[in-house]
């Protein structure tokens, strides 16, 4: 007696699992996608905040815990100006890195560190993943600093014999 197999069934089988694998990763290249699209806008919101905070440094050392809180408060309003809510929802803050501890550091500016889920909870994982954005800027020092670094070569050169920093001190840019 011959023996005649049933297939019915096989096809829609692999049309399921066919399908809910290129479903998923449709939505996890879409959530990736997403994610590069946040990070692009927040980047921007950070660069345009971090100039902010460039320009509104102020000239006096009027910091508080080793940062200008003037010129950070001016860079939040920008960052906020920046970002649109009703697309993205960030649950970091904005933080600077001011040297004012240290009038040799090159760089100023802020940044932002995040969280944001990498994918839909069933594919990739269900762990958040943390971004950070961060703008540092090369900046001129300002004319209280430069005023400090030029008081601080006269005494190199004077080896200490006058004070300089006592007398007037004059700042000379001929725009070269």
């Amino acid at each position: 007696m011959k023996l005649i197999k049933n297939n019915k069934g096989q096809s829609t089988i692999e049309f399921i699992l066919t399908f809910t694998s290129a479903i998923g990763f449709i939505f996890l290249f879409y959530k990736m996608a997403d994610n590069y699209a946040n990070g692009y806008m927040v980047h921007h919101a950070t660069y345009m905040a971090s100039r902010t905070f460039l320009v509104a440094d102020t000239e006096t050392q009027q910091t508080v815990e080793g940062r200008d809180t003037n010129a950070l408060d001016q860079a939040k309003l920008v960052f906020a100006k920046y970002m649109p809510e009703a697309l993205l929802k960030i649950n970091g803050e904005l933080k600077a890195n001011n040297p004012s501890s240290d009038l040799l550091t090159p760089f100023i500016g802020v940044y932002i560190q995040f969280e944001q889920l990498f994918s839909i909870s069933f594919i990739g994982g269900k762990d958040p993943v943390v971004f950070r954005s961060e703008s540092f800027l090369g900046r001129e020092p300002t004319r209280a600093e430069s005023l400090a670094q030029v008081c601080e070569a006269i005494k190199l050169v004077d080896k200490g014999k006058l004070n300089a920093c006592d007398q007037q001190a004059t700042l000379d840019d001929n725009g070269g």
